[in-house]
């Protein structure tokens, strides 16, 4: 496929084209353009990207007929949220302690909802720091599991193989640190019938997703192409 500027014409090179995103740049004239339209209909091409090493906290085995990768979450988790789970339940137990001394049963009503999402960010990451996650692929599934905690926290899953179709990469948003956001990144799962699945999320770099994304694509010879909504620095 071939892209001219749609203001002059100019032929557009591969290094200014940014396929997750569907836009372009023209050196001649600097236009940015969306060329999505000129997409519909026809199969997106496969790309090429650089090999990521396995980082840190995550361990792989290779048979002749299985994939095993272990996220070893201590190493490998935001961290965000046990951080702000402690400062949320401390500042809690100041305001209870406050409170309890007052007598004042009607406050104490109105702080429940507040103390029980305090346990539960608690518990959800402790739960990340000391979980292990085995994703295990082989001809008859998929499948994601999380020990020794998946109470409340992440829910086993189990796909067919034939039903993928790609895997990309999502980042998103968990907090704000000095008034800035704070990004995780998540791997997904796109079937052939157009339905998205999380695969595993909190991962704290994307190097961690990267990496898990090409190491399930190679294993599954799926051909990496760009998908809507997949996380990809460029234009």
């Amino acid at each position: 496929m071939h892209l001219n500027c749609p203001s002059c014409r100019f032929p557009i090179v591969a290094d200014d084209v940014n396929l997750t995103k569907t836009i372009a740049k023209c050196k001649s004239c600097n236009d940015i353009f969306d060329f999505g339209n000129d997409l519909k209909g026809k199969e997106l091409p496969g790309r090429y990207r650089k090999e990521i090493i396995i980082p840190p906290g995550v361990e792989v085995l290779h048979l002749m007929n299985e994939l095993e990768i272990m996220i070893k979450w201590r190493k490998s988790a935001n961290r965000f949220t046990f951080f702000f789970a402690l400062v949320w339940n401390v500042f809690l137990s100041f305001f209870v302690l406050g409170i309890s001394g007052t007598g004042n049963f009607g406050a104490m009503l109105f702080i429940i909802p507040f103390i029980l999402v305090g346990i539960y960010l608690l518990y959800s990451s402790v739960g990340y720091l000391v979980n292990n996650t085995f994703i295990t692929v082989d001809e008859e599934r998929i499948s994601i599991e999380h020990k020794p905690i998946n109470f409340l926290i992440q829910k086993d899953q189990h796909f067919a193989p034939e039903e993928v179709d790609q895997l990309f990469v999502r980042r998103y948003e968990v907090g704000k640190a000095n008034d800035r956001p704070v990004y995780a990144f998540a791997v997904d799962l796109v079937l052939k019938n157009a339905k998205k699945h999380k695969l595993v999320d909190g991962l704290h770099a994307l190097d961690y997703a990267r990496y898990i994304e090409q190491e399930v694509e190679h294993y599954l010879n799926i051909k990496d192409r760009p998908v809507p909504g997949e996380w990809e620095a460029g234009l």
